[in-house]
């Protein structure tokens, strides 16, 4: 039997927000899939959905399924309908893999039941914001307008409260789209000091050569974060993006971030996103480049693993992903950024063939992380062979 890490469902429980985010892909970007999908997902989709991860299950053998309850805004879904999903799909027979719930959500709309609910069910919740008020109201706010800050702190602070006074739940991270504009410093001082947040991610926005950005201040940004990380010294604070690569340099294969660092032997994933109307779809972030490669590969109902991964948008995902742009050939950081994500490299006239658009930021990232790194005593030399540098070639 064919056995693999990690399988990882994003599902759309949700395809409406109460949020209107400028820089989001789901609905800002030029994709309509999300507003011609059902609002919410049904209670026949959910039934299909556990039945489907039962073969797949039969299928593969997995150490972990995942399943990520996404948006829109998944805390929209009513909860008796969110209980009796929590409730289906973990009464599925998943062959021994450890089964996971995980939510990404604004925080807008937590109230005391939602962390009942969170409790019962073991649902590792991650909140989505952007830093303080004035960083996070740039792109954050709702249809009318008007700031998401409060909302969303209030909702963060009674989880934070359920964590830590009440034991209850795991301690909320903290996920936030990289301000360009913004200080990398001010925002780790934020998460870290103001809201004591000890496992925190950034991403790079989902710009391309399509719709750019300001990549000279995303460079910025990192690099003030990584000095900023080694500077804090504190070994119980994660940030994502910084571990995920620094692991890479200092030669462990066992931990990979899907759609972030590229997969080895030791860690094969697979990622896929599922509409409310139970739709499969590759990278979910794929949809704002209207490619070819992000349509429909099937319906869960008639789904398989096999099926899924012999798929047509699949299998050119995974050329994509292996494939390195001509660009990228003489960078000694080949092995570790693998040419950028797909929805970074990705122009109308040459596909996903570029180099990503953030190069020269993530150059300058993972050359100051090397540099730390060495500055604590890993050698020089132990660092190039596991990015692929043969130093007395």
């Amino acid at each position: 039997m064919l056995k693999i890490k990690h399988f990882e469902v994003i599902l759309k429980i949700s395809e409406r927000c109460n949020l209107n985010c400028t820089y989001c892909y789901i609905f800002n970007m030029g994709s309509e899939l999300a507003l011609n999908s059902a609002p919410v997902i049904s209670n026949t989709t959910i039934v299909e959905l556990k039945n489907f991860l039962e073969r797949v299950a039969d299928e593969v053998e997995h150490n972990v399924i995942q399943v990520d309850l996404h948006g829109g805004e998944p805390l929209m879904l009513k909860k008796k309908r969110f209980i009796y999903l929590c409730e289906t799909l973990r009464s599925g027979d998943y062959k021994g893999a450890e089964f996971r719930i995980g939510l990404q959500t604004n925080a807008t709309l937590i109230d005391d039941e939602w962390l009942e609910i969170f409790e019962k069910y073991n649902i590792s919740v991650s909140i989505s914001i952007d830093g303080p008020k004035h960083i996070n109201d740039r792109y954050r706010l709702d249809h009318k307008g008007r700031s998401s800050y409060e909302a969303t702190m209030n909702g963060y602070q009674a989880l934070y409260s359920a964590a830590e006074n009440r034991k209850i739940i795991p301690t909320p991270p903290i996920l936030s789209v990289i301000n360009p504009d913004a200080s990398g410093k001010e925002l780790f001082e934020y998460f870290y000091h103001d809201m004591k947040c000890r496992k925190f991610d950034f991403l790079l926005p989902d710009n391309n050569y399509v719709n750019t950005v300001d990549t000279e201040g995303i460079k910025r940004f990192l690099v003030d974060i990584c000095d900023a990380w080694f500077a804090q010294n504190d070994p119980e604070c994660d940030i994502r993006i910084l571990s995920a690569y620094l692991r890479i340099l200092t030669g462990a294969e066992d931990y990979i971030v899907l759609g972030v660092t590229p997969q080895n032997e030791l860690h094969q994933t697979i990622a896929i996103t599922v509409t409310s109307t139970g739709y499969i779809y590759v990278d979910d972030t794929l949809r704002s480049t209207l490619s070819d490669i992000f349509v429909p590969i099937c319906h869960i109902r008639d789904a398989s693993y096999q099926k899924i991964i012999t798929s047509f948008p699949m299998r050119e995902l995974s050329k994509i992903e292996s494939f390195l742009p001509d660009d990228c050939h003489g960078c000694i950081w080949k092995a570790v950024c693998a040419g950028g994500r797909p929805i970074n490299r990705y122009s109308q006239d040459n596909a996903f063939k570029n180099k990503t658009i953030y190069c020269d930021a993530m150059q300058s990232f993972l050359s100051r992380g090397a540099a730390y790194l060495i500055n604590l005593g890993i050698n020089s030399n132990e660092i190039a062979k596991n990015i692929g540098i043969d130093k007395n070639a």
